[in-house]
Parts: C-alpha cells; structure tokens; sequence
C-alpha cells in the first residue's frame, strides 16, 4: 500500500507498518502543508514519493518533470513521478521513458480501461484509476479496474501495476482490491478506518473487562 498524503506526522506513524511501499502526493494535497514543494519532498522519509508534474500542455508538463528529477530527496528515498494520462500527459509518460528509462512513472487520472491501457502502453509502471470519482460519475469502478488488469494480462504487460486511488471509505479500497488492483493508495484516515472497526473495538473493550473482573 502506498499512503496519499504530504503531512509529515502522518507519514511518520504509518511507515511504522513495513507494508507501506512510499507515499503518493499531488498539488491538491502539498499545498495543505503551505511549504515549497521542493523542500517539503526532500523532509519526507519514505523509500518512494511520488510528485505529480503539472502543467496542462505537454512542455509545461515535461518542464516540471526536469524540475521534480532535480529534487534531491532524503537519503533512502527516491522519486517517481506522477503524470495525468491524458493526451499531453501520455506524449510525457513516453519521452520520459525514452530520456529517463529508470524513471518509476506513475499515470494519474485514470478514469477508464482504455486510458490506462495507452498509459501502460507509453511506459507508466503504475496506473491510478479514480475509484470513488467514477463511482460518483456513474462509472462502474470495480469493473473498470477488472477490465483493465485483463487487458494488461493478455497484452503482455502483467508488469504494470494498477494503483487504485481516490476512495471514500474502506470498503471500497477492499472493492479495488479485489477487481484486480495490485496495491491501493489511501488517506491516514481510511488507514485507520481499516483497522479500528467499531465492532472490533467494542469487542476488545469487553475483553479487556472480562480481565479485570479475572479472579486475583
């Protein structure tokens, strides 16, 4: 799993878990920390970060990829980069393949089988779909991503691994998760909503009386 979020205490307490892989974050989720995006990646302690390039036209996109990759980051860390696959973005995912074939790419914005097919078709090693924002337009998110891992099986590209991202709540990272995606990436919020279930919760609680009242 992958945690979506700049907040340094937050990613702090969950690499304490070894399941973590590194960290996703876009502008949206940088600016909430209100410090320069170059100087807040390199405090963050993960083993991969990825930065989304910006920019709406393919030079503005690639001039911020050069910026990303000259990031120093912190030592143990490296840098992937995160790209919309759109039109402009996948004409970037291919040439950063081509200039930088080291490069992690992660292809954002995926609301559909066919857009993450050309994506990994270009060159992204990870592929974002939207859940919750398909579900909310009305797509089928599950089936989007069942699809999708089909796809990219039969085509000889089982090495693309779709992240699935943008979830609402729990039951729809487990939902990714079963249609097919490889790895999720999530809030600190759902994180914990994973685990401390309210039942669960009740249920060690009477535990914990039971062994108290245990004769002394």
């Amino acid at each position: 799993m992958f945690l979506d979020t700049g907040n340094l205490e937050e990613i702090k307490k969950a690499l304490q878990f070894s399941f973590f892989e590194g960290v996703t974050t876009n502008p949206t989720i940088l600016l909430k920390e209100n410090q320069p995006r170059k100087t807040h990646i390199a405090n963050i302690p993960a083993k991969l970060v990825f930065v989304q390039a910006a920019g709406l036209t393919e030079d503005e996109i690639w001039e911020d990829v050069v910026r990303i990759q000259a990031i120093e980051p912190a030592q143990g860390t490296v840098i992937g980069l995160k790209i919309p696959a759109h039109e402009a973005g996948v004409k970037v995912i291919a040439q950063v393949r081509a200039k930088f074939p080291d490069a992690i790419i992660l292809a954002t914005a995926i609301f559909s089988s066919e857009q993450g097919y050309i994506a990994a078709l270009s060159g992204a090693d990870y592929l974002a779909p939207y859940y919750n924002r398909m579900e909310v337009s009305g797509l089928d998110a599950a089936k989007t991503i069942a699809e999708l891992r089909y796809i990219l099986d039969l085509q000889g590209l089982e090495d693309v691994k779709i992240m699935g991202a943008s979830f609402k709540n729990s039951r729809q990272i487990m939902q990714a998760l079963a249609s097919g995606a490889d790895t999720v990436t999530i809030s600190y919020d759902l994180f914990l909503q994973m685990m401390n279930k309210p039942l669960a919760l009740e249920s060690i609680e009477k535990f914990n009386e039971h062994h108290l009242a245990l004769p002394k």
